[in-house]
């Protein structure tokens, strides 16, 4: 069950998903940089339904640590981190649905709230991710937010008949705690 607490920063807000946001998130529907920049396949795609929007809220309400990102007061995407206890570390996940709201750093900030929340009150160790090489604008959020790349998996993923590479990145708590000094 979700257990996100609400975190609030200037204009973006996350919180757990409310019934308002299937609506919000079926007339988003589908962006196709989305898509592409999370390894979906885009030669498939067909329309979001408001069926797909129930499934959607259905997922984050069972996700233990997933946030709808709330921005000037509307849905526009999702931000999690999936725990691994045992190691003390989370995977971070981000999508943003409206591609209105793309360049104005709103990925940064969210990023830099849930790190935050991930360091300073669950006390991981470390936050890590899995980002696509062409995924350009947000390994440079991610830079800009104190990941450093770990590795490579070289042509590990194949997205629409082309292999691709994703880039490990993680950032541990004490460089956490200096970039915020």
């Amino acid at each position: 069950m979700n257990s996100a607490i609400k975190l609030e920063n200037d204009n973006i807000i996350l919180r757990q998903p409310i019934k308002e946001d299937i609506a919000i998130r079926a007339k988003l529907g589908i962006n196709k940089e989305c898509v592409m920049m999370c390894g979906g396949n885009i030669s498939n795609l067909g329309g979001f339904t408001m069926d797909d929007a129930i499934k959607w809220y259905e997922k984050i309400i069972q996700h233990p640590c997933k946030w709808v990102i709330e921005y000037n007061g509307t849905c526009i995407g999702v931000v999690g981190l999936r725990p691994y206890k045992e190691d003390n570390k989370a995977r971070f996940s981000i999508e943003i649905y409206d591609y209105n709201v793309y360049g104005c750093g709103i990925g940064t900030n969210v990023t830099k709230m849930v790190l935050k929340h991930a360091f300073e009150v669950l006390e991981y160790h470390k936050v890590y991710l899995r980002v696509l090489d062409y995924n350009t604008r947000a390994i440079k959020c991610y830079e800009k937010c104190g990941f450093i790349k770990e590795g490579i998996d070289r042509e590990g993923a194949l997205i629409n008949g082309t292999y691709c590479s994703d880039i490990y990145m993680g950032i541990i708590k004490s460089d956490y705690i200096s970039l915020v000094k």
